[in-house]
């Protein structure tokens, strides 16, 4: 058995004369991941709630600021009659899914702040690009910016949340006026 010294090695890590074993922390680190592993212990355990938060009660309440209220108004107001049937399945999956998990504190947590970031970058983002964009370039942006971002961070096995959902939430949303497709040119002409 030959002996080696390692007392004057110098490396950018560990020197290691065996083998090493390495543990990696499983712990979540992002928010939703936090949420998403307190949701599992709520719905494992049972742990329904019979309050609505505030953050998720302000999404049920409709407003119409311009005067065009509905989903079906909305896509006809912005030209886009030819998505109705489309929008209102995918918008029925995600009302659904809602309803599903709104009893749930965790995934109250987890919808509210999915459907801020909806509504924030549609409003600040897209929004005021719709004048000057095509609808494929304003359809890739709903992708870009809204969907495949709450896909990444929500996609786990618990809660399912595909692509479908995720633009089902976008028409939810358009439903509830919180976002629109259509200036206000665009819903008098």
């Amino acid at each position: 058995m030959s002996r080696v010294s390692q007392q004057h090695s110098k490396a950018g890590g560990d020197i290691v004369a065996g083998d090493k074993v390495t543990t990696f922390n499983d712990a979540p680190k992002g928010k939703i991941e936090k949420l998403l592993k307190k949701l599992q212990e709520q719905y494992d355990g049972d742990e329904a709630t019979q309050s609505i938060i505030d953050e998720l009660a302000r999404y049920h309440s409709r407003r119409t600021p311009d005067g065009v209220s509905g989903l079906e108004a909305k896509l006809e107001a912005a030209g886009k009659c030819d998505s109705f049937d489309d929008a209102i399945e995918k918008k029925e999956m995600f009302a659904k899914l809602l309803q599903k998990w709104t009893m749930y504190s965790s995934a109250q947590l987890i919808f509210s702040h999915i459907l801020a970031k909806a509504e924030i970058e549609f409003t600040q983002v897209i929004y005021p690009q719709i004048p000057s964009k095509t609808e494929t370039e304003i359809n890739a942006l709903v992708i870009e910016r809204i969907v495949s971002p709450i896909v990444e961070e929500c996609g786990d096995e618990l809660l399912a949340i595909n692509h479908s959902l995720v633009l089902g939430m976008v028409y939810w949303l358009a439903e509830q006026c919180f976002i629109r497709w259509h200036h206000p040119k665009q819903a008098t002409q």
